[in-house]
This record gives C-alpha cells, sequence and structure tokens, in this order.
C-alpha cells in the first residue's frame, strides 16, 4: 500500500493495526546518500565504523520507508503481509525548516531503479523528532495563551501608508457593500502583511476577521472574512486554534509510525540494516548521540529485539551455500533446496506478492527481506526438529543473531557485527601492517613484495601508503623480520600505526585548543590597544578644544574623563 501526505491520516489506524496483530515488522529505507566523510575501512572496529557513518545519518535525507507487518491467519493456515512503502520529506511549514546533502551516486542509483523524486518533494509525508515536537507544542501553546493580549502597536512607516490606508478603504467597502462573506488582499511581503493584520483588527475589529492564507503556489495571502454574529468570532477562534494543532499533527507526520514500531516491542527484521536503524532514530526520535555506548544504549531502548538477515546469513548453516547476501542473490538462494520459500498471503490492496518485482521499492525489499527471514527460521527450526514453529523474539532458535548489526567492510576480517545489546568482537590485528611506498607502485607491486607470504588484503590509505592484511596470519612474524629492512619501503604493526595517528590527532586537537586560546587573548588584548588609544584621542581632542592650563592641563568640564586619562593613561 503506497502511503503520501494526502491518505497518510486515513492509513494511520491500518498501520497501528498491522503493527499490533504483527508477529514481526520488517523494515528497509532508502536515503539521498550514505557516506559523508571518510569511507569506513576493513580493519575498522564497531565503534569506528559507527563515527564513520554518523555524519552522513545526520545530513542526509531518509526519504521512502518500508513497514511489512507479517502475521500468521489460522484460517488460510499461512503468512499474511501487510506492507506499506511511505515517501517522506520534512516540510519546513511549522518550524521545522532543514538542510540536507544529496550523494550524486546515490540518486543516481535510485533513478535508474525508477524512483518517483517528484512524488517525494510533492507528496511526502513530513517528520520531526521528538526534541522538536515538544519545543513545537510548548510554543503553540503558548501562543494560543497569548493572542488574545493586546500588543503595542507598530508605527507604519511613510512608504506603505498610501498602500495600508488603500486596503481599509477596499475593507470598509467590502462591509458595506455586503454581497460576499470573504475577499481577498493582493499579494505583499510579511511585513506589510503585519501592518494591514495590526490595522484591520484595530479599525474593523467587530464586523471582520482576518487570517493568513496559503495558496497551492506555495504564496501567502491575507484573507477578510465578515463576522455575522458574536458566535463567529469564537467559532473563528476555535477553529483556528484546532487548525494549527491539526497542522502540527501533520508535521509530525510519519514519526508516529515510527514510535508505534518501537513502542510495540515487537521483533524488527532488516537487511543489512545498521544504516536503517541509525537514520530512523536520528530522524523520529533524537538526534544521534557522539558517544559510542550511548548509541548502542539509546537504540537498545528504542528497539531491544532486532534482527539483521544479512548477518543471519553470514553464518552456519548459511554461510556455506550462500555465494552472495545481496538482497535479491540471497531471495534466490533461499528459493532452492535445502531451503524453501513459504506461502505468504495478502488482502487485495494491502500487501506484495513475489510476482510483483519491485527490487529498491523500500516496500517491496521490507516484504523479500521478511520472506528470506522466514525461509532461514524455517530451515533452522526443521534442524531442530520443530517443523511448525513459528518466529518469536524469545525463540531459541534465533538468539544468537538478536541485536547483532552486519558490518559489510569489515566481516571479511573478523568484525562481522556491532552488538547492541552486549560487547563487541575484538579481533586481533597482529596480521595486519601499514606500508608505505614509493609513489609509482600499484597494487600489483604491493602483492608482489609479500607473495613469499602468501595472498594479502590492501586498502591504500594515501597515494604512498596502504593497509596490507595476510591471509595466512601465522606468517606476521616473518613479515617484519623479512621487510622491514628493504629499502624504499617502511613497514609498521597495525597497533604502532594507530598508536601514532591516535598522539597525531590529540596532539592537534591541543594544538587546536591553543591556537583558540592565543587568538582569544590577542582579541582581548587588541580591544584594551583599542580603548586606551580611543581615550588618549579623545583627551586630546578635548584638550585642543577646552584646556588652557599647561603642562597636563584637567579640564574642569569633564572631570570623569580626566580622572581616567590621569589614572590609567598617564
Amino acid at each position: 500500500m503506497e502511503v503520501v501526505r494526502k491518505n497518510f491520516k486515513e492509513a494511520l489506524p491500518l498501520i497501528s493495526a498491522s503493527i499490533d496483530k504483527a508477529d514481526f515488522l520488517v523494515i528497509d529505507t532508502e536515503f539521498t546518500g550514505l557516506i559523508n566523510g571518510r569511507d569506513v575501512s576493513a580493519f575498522d572496529t564497531p565503534e569506528e565504523y559507527y563515527y564513520c557513518l554518523l555524519k552522513g545519518a545526520k545530513d542526509f535525507l531518509l526519504i521512502q520507508y518500508g513497514l511489512c507487518a507479517f502475521y500468521w491467519d489460522h484460517n488460510r493456515k499461512c503468512y499474511m503481509n501487510d506492507t506499506y512503502n511511505f515517501y517522506l520529506f520534512p516540510r519546513g511549514k511549522v518550524g521545522t525548516e532543514k538542510m540536507f546533502l544529496c550523494q550524486s551516486s546515490s540518486l543516481d542509483f535510485l533513478g535508474a531503479q525508477g524512483f518517483d523524486f517528484n512524488k517525494v518533494f510533492k507528496e511526502g509525508i513530513s517528520y520531526m523528532t521528538e526534541p522538536v515536537e515538544t519545543r513545537l507544542r510548548e510554543n503553540l501553546l503558548e501562543k494560543q495563551k497569548t493572542q488574545a493580549k493586546e500588543k503595542d502597536a507598530i508605527t507604519i512607516p511613510d512608504e506603505h501608508k498610501t498602500f495600508v490606508e488603500d486596503v481599509c478603504n477596499q475593507v470598509r467597502q467590502f462591509i458595506d457593500d455586503n454581497k460576499s462573506d470573504e475577499m481577498e488582499i493582493e499579494k505583499c511581503n510579511s511585513f506589510v502583511r503585519l501592518l494591514l493584520f495590526q490595522e484591520i483588527r484595530a479599525r474593523f475589529k467587530d464586523e471582520v476577521l482576518i487570517e493568513s492564507k496559503i495558496l497551492e503556489n506555495k504564496t501567502r495571502v491575507l484573507k477578510v472574512i465578515r463576522i455575522k454574529s458574536e458566535d463567529d468570532t469564537k467559532n473563528y477562534n476555535a477553529q483556528k486554534n484546532e487548525r494549527e494543532w491539526e497542522e502540527l499533527e501533520e508535521a509530525v507526520g510519519f514519526s508516529k509510525v515510527a514510535r508505534m514500531i518501537s513502542q510495540s516491542g515487537k521483533l524488527v527484521v532488516g537487511h543489512n540494516m545498521l544504516l536503517d536503524i541509525l537514520h530512523t532514530l536520528n530522524h523520529f526520535f533524537q538526534p544521534l548521540p557522539l558517544d559510542y555506548n550511548s548509541f548502542k544504549e539509546f537504540s537498545n531502548c528504542m528497539f531491544p529485539v532486532l534482527l539483521d538477515t544479512k548477518y543471519m546469513s553470514s553464518l552456519p548453516p548459511f554461510k556455506d551455500r550462500v555465494n552472495s547476501s545481496v538482497l535479491q542473490h540471497l531471495f534466490s538462494t533461499l528459493s532452492s533446496k535445502p531451503f524453501s520459500i513459504p506461502t505468504v498471503g495478502s488482502l487485495e490492496g494491502r500487501g506484495y506478492r513475489r510476482a510483483d518485482d519491485k527490487h529498491h521499492e523500500a516496500g517491496f525489499d521490507a516484504y523479500v527481506t521478511g520472506l528470506c527471514f522466514l525461509a532461514m527460521h524455517g530451515h533452522l527450526s526443521r534442524m531442530r526438529g520443530e517443523e511448525h514453529a513459528r518466529p518469536s523474539a524469545t525463540s531459541a532458535v534465533l538468539k544468537p543473531f538478536l541485536s547483532k548489526l552486519f558490518l559489510c567492510k569489515t566481516a571479511h576480517q573478523d568484525s562481522p557485527y556491532m552488538n547492541l545489546a552486549g560487547a563487541d568482537p575484538t579481533p586481533s590485528r597482529d596480521h595486519v601492517f601499514h606500508l608505505t611506498f614509493p609513489k609509482e607502485w600499484q597494487r600489483n607491486d604491493i602483492n608482489q613484495l609479500f607473495s613469499p607470504f602468501g595472498p594479502v588484503t590492501v586498502q591504500f590509505v594515501e597515494d604512498t601508503s596502504a593497509l596490507v592484511a595476510l591471509s595466512r596470519r601465522e606468517q606476521a612474524a616473518g613479515v617484519l623480520r623479512a621487510l622491514q629492512a628493504r629499502d624504499g619501503v617502511a613497514l609498521l604493526p597495525y597497533s604502532t600505526y594507530k598508536r601514532l595517528i591516535h598522539q597525531t590527532s590529540s596532539r592537534s586537537d591541543a594544538a587546536s585548543g591553543d591556537c583558540k586560546t592565543v587568538c582569544v587573548l590577542n582579541t582581548l588584548f587588541m580591544a584594551i590597544a583599542f580603548v586606551c588609544v580611543a581615550f588618549v584621542f579623545l583627551y586630546v581632542v578635548l584638550f585642543m578644544m577646552e584646556c588652557v592650563e599647561t603642562h597636563f592641563p584637567r579640564c574642569e568640564r569633564f572631570p570623569l574623563l580626566d580622572q581616567i586619562f590621569q589614572r590609567f593613561i598617564l
């Protein structure tokens, strides 16, 4: 089911019901970009991995969200899916103006898949974090409490007097003619609108109401409404207040769905879902914390039962049979023996079917992820002799996979996951070295250098340096002995390299702090010097104009200045 701004309100009860009845939920997302800054290294720890993705999760926009609720239908004896494909765009209508980045490769990829960007910007559902929502609710309450109080009148500038007077005459004529109930005032800037609000209310307080209206093309005009009875004013104010609350609720938008998912406590499944979780937390709950452990606590609090099918497929008994864990490839593998994809139905217009083939649409990818999860869960259950077991957050068969998010770029170096509910893996890096080499070297030269010690993984750091990992880890000691004395290259153990990087970073931070201190002191000294020079200059001017005494005469007309001069300058 496609959900956009115009049908979001009516779809919300359906979404809530789907979440409530679900055995498990599956999510998938699409963004305007992935990483903003240093790319993830194959040798990063989970904490370093988080810091690499953090800035991107804050700077890029989440533009599509897929939610698939799987539930068991006792009558049909099969799983059913309710799937929702949300188009999202945070509108700046109610104080939520947002700046964001786009990554050309990400947009190019989405465009190639037929992604409808026009639907995002024209029909996308708004959203906001909880702190922003709280602030806007408090502001609106305060505004509605104080709006009846009289405010100090603004003096009308001469250049606007004629226009304001002309409009007031039009309003007077509108009242006297008694031909229509409303009139629209021609477009004007925000300051002139404020002046018109003030003058029309002051002159025609008991005869008309005035309100601001936004047209389809987003321009703002003023609308004057005739008062027919005393109840009109009361009804208008009540309706206006209600409309303002409705606009705020619309601005909160999809955040309500994200919070429903969190509050349900249901098992939430995703595929390679670290970025999905980062964006979900940052855009709908609170800004992501800078501290890694705080992030883990935050995530585990909001979503205590997560399962990443990419991590699940990377472990036995699936690891040896899954050649590629890309979602479509994984689905293809799990569709063949010894695995099987169960039958999953849907009500008309409420979900997907396998034949739909809408890859990279967030809702469809969430649906396919759910099918893969059911296939892997079914296979594990059959291995345990539990043929008809249904997935549950408390299921023993799922326990090894819960709250562990796959780290695809470090997985082959023994750091395959981030554990949100416990300690992260701490793999050895004794087989990894930092190599400095001549600028003209290519990857083949590095492979040739290490060839006596077997295959290596190479990740370039700069034009003349790279991180090199041995496949044969037992050869690490021999590498140092053989290559440290080699001309034209320099070799460091990974631990030494990281320590040097940390020391350099610490010195840089300290130098930056010292530089800021020096800048502040320089500014202070310059300010003091400027004040002293100003006093001297002023005293000299007064001396030339007023003073008649000889040798630093005192000015009787300026005793305070003279005291300052005598004390601090002389």
